[in-house]
């Protein structure tokens, strides 16, 4: 595997990390959270186009990431990652992002676990 792969790996596991973290406390901090999430599967969509040799532009929508990725079985995943997409990192304003509870979060946390299984072994047979 590629440096440059591995280093986009190793960011989203931050990210992974920094979600799983925010959420695990009775004082949850759902919106950081949930833009670490929407970092950590754009950064695990970015390793895969990275392995794969497939050009992005630089954007923050993991819809767009998604298709050009080729993975027909991971289309399936659209409303998961629709739902993480409003957290990506332009300049949001108060009342522009959806409010969540923690449970909401929490599910999406989930899912975004069993995506980032396939995801990682994907990147791994590439």
């Amino acid at each position: 595997m590629s440096e440059l792969v591995e280093e986009w790996l190793a960011k989203a596991e931050e990210d992974w990390a920094a979600a799983r973290v925010l959420l695990e406390d009775e004082l949850a901090l759902v919106t950081p959270a949930l833009f670490h999430m929407q970092q950590s599967a754009e950064k695990l969509l970015k390793a895969l186009l990275i392995k794969k040799e497939i050009a992005f532009e630089r954007r923050h929508d993991l819809g767009y990431l998604l298709r050009l990725s080729g993975e027909h079985e991971l289309q399936k995943e659209s409303r998961l990652l629709n739902a993480l997409n409003p957290f990506a990192v332009e300049l949001r304003y108060p009342g522009d992002l959806p409010q969540l509870s923690i449970s909401q979060a929490s599910a999406l946390l989930e899912n975004l676990g069993e995506f980032r299984v396939r995801l990682l072994a994907l990147i791994k047979e590439q």
